[in-house]
Order: structure tokens, then C-alpha cells, then sequence
């Protein structure tokens, strides 16, 4: 796997996959990144009625990635 991925785990992220849907099903609502592997990224989010939700998705599916920088 891409050392890449690896180093998404913990950052704050829109992801986006190649069906131009938001892992976080809204382009307003970032998630962080919990894990990756070979095949699989989980990411979780809060929707937006508050609820805490975790999903996976294949690695091979994924179009886009920005990354936020929250050390500021």
C-alpha cells in the first residue's frame, strides 16, 4: 500500500470517490481518516444531525482526497 494513505490516518479529510460522492455523503462535512490498508480506508464523520458514523470504502474506488491541516 502507499505510504500515502498510511499518513492520512488521523488527519482530517474530504474524501471523494469516482462516483463524485463524499465518503461523508455532504461535501460540508469533513471526516478523519481512523485507518487504511492494502484494500480498505474507514473513515468517520458527525452528520448533520449530530450522529457519529464510521464507513469504509475501497482504496481502489477513491477519486480524491484534500486534506486539511489542523496544527494551525
Amino acid at each position: 500500500m502507499s505510504s500515502i494513505l498510511l499518513e492520512l490516518v488521523g488527519k482530517r479529510c474530504d474524501v471523494m470517490t469516482e462516483d463524485g460522492e463524499y465518503l461523508s455523503g455532504h461535501p460540508g462535512i469533513s471526516c478523519r481518516v481512523l485507518a487504511a490498508d492494502d484494500e480498505w480506508i474507514k473513515v468517520a464523520f458527525v452528520d448533520e444531525d449530530g450522529n457519529r458514523i464510521a464507513r469504509l470504502a475501497r482504496i481502489e474506488t477513491l477519486e480524491s482526497v484534500t486534506i486539511y491541516d489542523d496544527s494551525k
